[in-house]
């Protein structure tokens, strides 16, 4: 059965080629529920839900609008309020796929009562071809580049400027490239090499620059831009394919880099009616 999903959902997103094995691990996680819609025992569609989330509908395109979608939404909330979830919601991030609805299906999503609440843009940039200069970008105020080797508290403060939320993914141990002026960190992000994620079967050996930010004061001053231009070509010196930014709102500027949006996904979410108890509410 899993190569039957496999095959409806390679028919569905043909740019992954993603194989077996990571398409079990990533999509097919240890948590996840799938839930099928069959004719005369031969899959047409499935869907992923984990929690709250329902991660992924996909229906083999030639029985496309035909209600199978539906079906597997119906049940996917059925199953999801069985739990006691008060919401529904796309994507999910422990998916490590989609973190939202793919911008494709949004419409689908609306006209069955999902609020979209935002969205973002999943980029690459093909290193093989990378011919920018970083020298290019450079901005008009002088900064030094290279990898942060400051103390944790320092950093985590710089980070906290720009947002709280990613202060619990600098560590100690983190590889962290960074722009400094007269000591002070005014722009940083967070390299990561031979990421391991849904793109990996289809472009090789993945590279990451994430959590890119620059401290308010720094910023519009050419200094973000042009460390993330040398994040980047260091990945390529490190022989990654690709380099992935994950999850950015700010398209448009990493283009400047040659950076292409790959995928654009919404966040949306429903409200259950008619939601049980769980068990850890009864008293």
């Amino acid at each position: 059965m899993k190569e039957k999903l496999l095959r409806i959902f390679c028919s569905c997103y043909p740019q992954f080629r993603m194989g077996s094995e990571r398409f079990e691990s990533l999509i097919l996680g240890e948590n996840a529920r799938v839930i099928t819609h069959c004719v005369q025992g031969e899959p047409l569609g499935f869907a992923v839900t984990e929690g709250a989330a329902l991660r992924l509908i996909c229906v083999e395109p030639g029985f496309q609008r035909r209600g199978i979608g539906s079906l597997l939404l119906e049940k996917a909330e059925e199953q999801i309020k069985a739990q006691g979830f008060e919401k529904i919601f796309t994507g999910g991030v422990s998916s490590n796929f989609l973190i939202g609805a793919d911008s494709r299906t949004a419409g689908f999503f609306e006209k069955k009562g999902f609020s979209a609440l935002g969205g973002c843009d999943e980029m690459l940039l093909k290193l093989k071809d990378l011919s920018f200069d970083e020298k290019a970008f450079r901005g008009h105020l002088t900064a030094e580049y290279g990898w942060y080797k400051g103390g944790i508290e320092a950093l985590r403060k710089a980070v906290a400027e720009v947002d709280s939320g990613w202060v619990q993914y600098f560590e100690e141990d983190s590889s962290v490239y960074a722009a400094t002026v007269n000591g002070e960190i005014a722009s940083f992000c967070l390299v990561n090499t031979d990421v391991t994620n849904y793109l990996s079967d289809a472009f090789g050996r993945v590279g990451m620059p994430g959590c890119v930010g620059t401290v308010p004061k720094y910023r519009n001053k050419g200094i973000g831009i042009e460390m993330v231009a040398r994040a980047t070509r260091y990945l390529k010196d490190c022989g990654m394919d690709i380099s992935f930014i994950y999850f950015t709102g700010v398209a448009d500027w990493y283009k400047k880099l040659g950076y292409e949006v790959f995928m654009t996904e919404v966040f949306m979410e429903k409200q259950l009616n008619g939601v049980p108890h769980r068990e850890q509410d009864v008293k």
